[in-house]
């Protein structure tokens, strides 16, 4: 019993010294950019997502990854186009820790999704939810979720929201950074499905 206590104390090192870094020994005692979801969030069970040809889709499928998530409407103005853009970009500056990576677009409603975002968006999960659940989950002001976007770490918790109008790059080092910190911890990886 002791053997499996101390195998389960050294599996979560590592998890535990990366939170303690990120959050503790930064000199502000908060991220370097972006603001701590408190408390955390998990995904909820009863989040009613579906893909775009309207098949059902758990987040929870993606445990083991970290997700950059957005919430807008299937319109996608321009400070949605420039939030796909920008998680891309972050993805791909990952380099090899990329694949640790997920990009989710949560549309918030039932129009078509405009033909102009499909391609720069290729290789984000886009799925459709319903924005009352949504109020419930990510943090918003009056009930509008267009503009943050959100970080989810790879055990399903909310944990960070960057501002509306990001700086790219703060939120590419803040991701570098969580990357780094959790090195060599394996995660149960699933491909994501499309």
């Amino acid at each position: 019993m002791f053997t499996l206590w101390l195998l389960l104390a050294m599996s979560a090192a590592p998890i535990v010294a990366a939170f303690f870094l990120f959050y503790v020994v930064h000199p502000s005692g908060k991220p370097p950019y972006g603001s701590l979801v408190e408390p955390q969030r998990p995904i909820p069970l009863d989040l009613d997502l579906k893909t775009l040809d309207g098949k059902s889709y758990s987040l929870k499928r993606l445990e083991g990854y970290w997700l950059m998530v957005m919430a807008a409407p299937a319109a996608c103005d321009k400070q949605c186009q420039e939030s796909l853009f920008y998680m891309r970009q972050i993805r791909i500056a990952q380099g090899d820790n990329r694949g640790q990576i997920v990009r989710v677009w949560l549309i918030t409603d039932d129009a078509t999704v405009n033909p102009g975002v499909l391609e720069p968006a290729e290789g984000t999960l886009m799925l459709r939810a319903n924005p009352k659940q949504l109020d419930a989950w990510l943090p918003n002001k009056d009930g509008v979720l267009q503009g943050p976007t959100w970080l989810v770490d790879p055990f399903g918790h909310l944990m960070l929201e960057f501002p509306a109008n990001p700086d790219a790059t703060k939120m590419r080092r803040v991701l570098t950074r969580l990357l780094f910190n959790n090195a060599g911890i394996k995660f149960k990886h699933v491909e994501p499905v499309q």
